[in-house]
């Protein structure tokens, strides 16, 4: 008789950035999902959003056609170092989990370090490299839109850092029910 799986605390983070480079372009919006992956769901403990400030009002901030965000929203927004701080605070040593988790904790480390923040100390579960491993002849796309799609999961407003949060916390459940099937 198999015993039930206890729930695996999760802290999901997305980031919306000015460009691909950590080193030269801003983060932009932080949106964290916190919960508890049970068989089949992942049950959301609460959410957390912010737009982080620009390091100078006019500075270069990426291809707003891709993540739609106004520069107004960005110039009273909290600090860097003010939303790292705070996203380690909420995220304790719960499980970090992201799509293409290198790609935003890339991001985060490089922040951190300028900012002389510590980083959330939990560890890292990538659910691009999970979908991959599902499929290892590549038959299908990995990206988060295709894969919520084949889930079942709605994914609404992409590249909104929330809702991308918020679909990946789903597609995780999804993925970890596959991986728990082979």
């Amino acid at each position: 008789m198999d015993e039930a799986k206890p729930p695996l605390p999760i802290a999901v983070i997305d980031l919306e950035t000015g460009g691909l480079d950590p080193h030269h372009d801003p983060i932009l919006q932080i949106g964290l999902v916190l919960g508890d992956v049970v068989p089949g769901c992942c049950e959301v403990e609460s959410e957390w959003s912010t737009m982080v400030r620009l390091r100078r009002p006019w500075s270069p901030y990426g291809a707003r056609h891709i993540h739609g965000i106004r520069r107004h929203r960005l110039l009273f927004a909290p600090p860097i170092r003010e939303a790292l701080n705070e996203l380690t605070r909420r995220c304790g040593t719960r499980r970090i989990v992201a799509h293409n988790v290198a790609f935003d904790w890339g991001f985060l480390s490089h922040a951190a370090q300028q900012q002389h923040v510590a980083l959330p100390t939990g560890d890292r579960l990538c659910t691009l490299e999970l979908s991959r491993s599902l499929d290892p002849e590549r038959t299908m796309s990995h990206r988060l839109a295709d894969i919520a799609r084949r889930a079942g999961v709605e994914h609404s407003r992409a590249h909104d850092a929330l809702a991308d949060a918020r679909t990946t916390a789903s597609v995780l459940a999804h993925l970890l029910a596959k991986q728990d099937q082979r």
